[in-house]
């Protein structure tokens, strides 16, 4: 095998979990050769990462928004929601490359290569990186989050998908204070369904139209979807706003068993390593907490550490919303109704970080209709191990 170069790591994929990595490593003073593989790294407007903690958010210099108050509708329930102990925050991703890019260039251990990548491979001693042009490359460790492991058939294929319209709107509409949580459309009936919208300003928002599903839609379903919602909302005619850029994604949401490695010396990053809340499709401050652990055990000599695994109950707690997702978009928006009606906004986050204790869990528990868990419950009594 003709090798054209060797290093201490290598990083398939340049999004953001590999990126993330990559910026604690540079932060943190790795003195090894780190190459850096993707398609491109062009620092492109396309994606809109969010999270909450109590903390000082991470990457905060390239905060874009911050909001402690939310608006949520579902069913009978029309409410303000208020943050006390978190914030939410907004972080572009052109923001998030032109950073990290910037700071990895001043670097001269890591090298950033655009190349296509074809595989990635191990033996007992070395992982091998391959790209399309024929090159290969070696190193001691490949983190990687282009290739989707060998999962096994979920039992709930839960897709979270969304197109969004970031728009100009020409006269002033949107609260900057208040973003849209969740505001439910009961009226649609192939999935849980629901807008979100992140105001920028008083006429700048990214509004997007979010389903819950085992598939996607047609693009032209969620554009009319947001059209219509612009017009009952805000009162605007689709001449009156400028949809400046779009933003589409699909998250999977699913009972997966997710494998830390990909082979011997080849760590799975992002969702490809499992760190995607299924319940939820949350995966930036996951990443950033355990991307930071990983480049921490790299520096100190240590062997990398792998993924963490949810605690037991929360995967069991993440497996039963996933059943009544799938099952009935009727209690599912009961759940979410009385999540977020009996049950301070800050309780509802903690429980949704993981960071609850066993007394809080049944408190939130207890605040939803039963039933539907049950139900759950009977279908998915030995699911989890």
């Amino acid at each position: 095998m003709k090798v054209d170069a060797k290093y201490d790591l290598i990083i398939a994929g340049g999004g953001m979990s590999g990126l993330s990595l990559a910026w604690y490593l540079a932060k943190g003073g790795y003195k090894g050769k780190v190459l850096v593989v993707d398609s491109t790294f062009a620092p492109i407007n396309e994606k809109t990462w969010c999270f909450w903690t109590k903390d000082i958010p991470p990457f905060k210099e390239i905060i874009y928004r911050t909001w402690n108050k939310a608006f949520f509708s579902a069913l009978d329930m029309n409410a303000f929601l208020y943050l006390k102990d978190y914030s939410y925050h907004a972080i572009r991703s052109n923001d998030f490359k032109e950073l990290v890019l910037t700071e990895l260039r001043n670097r001269s251990n890591f090298t950033l290569l655009e190349e296509n990548i074809l595989s990635v491979s191990s033996n007992s001693s070395k992982a091998v990186l391959l790209t399309k042009n024929g090159d290969t490359y070696i190193a001691d460790h490949i983190f990687q989050s282009v290739f989707r492991p060998n999962w096994q058939k979920p039992k709930y294929p839960l897709i979270q998908h969304f197109l969004g319209f970031e728009i100009d709107t020409e006269h002033s509409v949107f609260d900057p204070a208040t973003f849209t949580l969740m505001d439910f459309d009961p009226a649609f009936k192939e999935g849980v369904a629901f807008m979100y919208v992140l105001p920028f300003s008083h006429n700048k928002a990214l509004l997007e139209f979010t389903v819950f599903s085992n598939s996607t839609l047609d693009k032209e379903v969620y554009e009319e979807k947001i059209q219509n919602y612009m017009d009952k909302k805000y009162g605007l005619h689709v001449s009156e706003y400028e949809v400046k850029r779009t933003e589409y994604g699909e998250i999977p949401m699913q009972d997966l068993d997710y494998q830390p490695t990909y082979e011997n010396n080849i760590i799975n990053l992002g969702t490809m390593g499992g760190l995607t809340k299924p319940s939820t499709g949350y995966t930036f401050l996951r990443t950033q907490e355990y991307t930071k652990q990983l480049a921490d055990s790299i520096i100190t000599g240590g062997n990398p550490l792998l993924p963490p695994q949810s605690k037991f109950r929360y995967r069991y707690y993440d497996l039963l919303l996933l059943h009544i997702l799938t099952n009935s978009t009727e209690d599912s928006m009961a759940i979410f109704r009385d999540l977020f009606k009996k049950n301070r906004f800050d309780a509802v986050l903690s429980f949704l970080s993981e960071d609850s204790n066993f007394v809080q869990d049944l408190k939130i528990m207890s605040s939803v209709p039963y039933m539907p868990f049950f139900k759950a419950i009977g279908n998915n009594l030995f699911k989890l191990n």
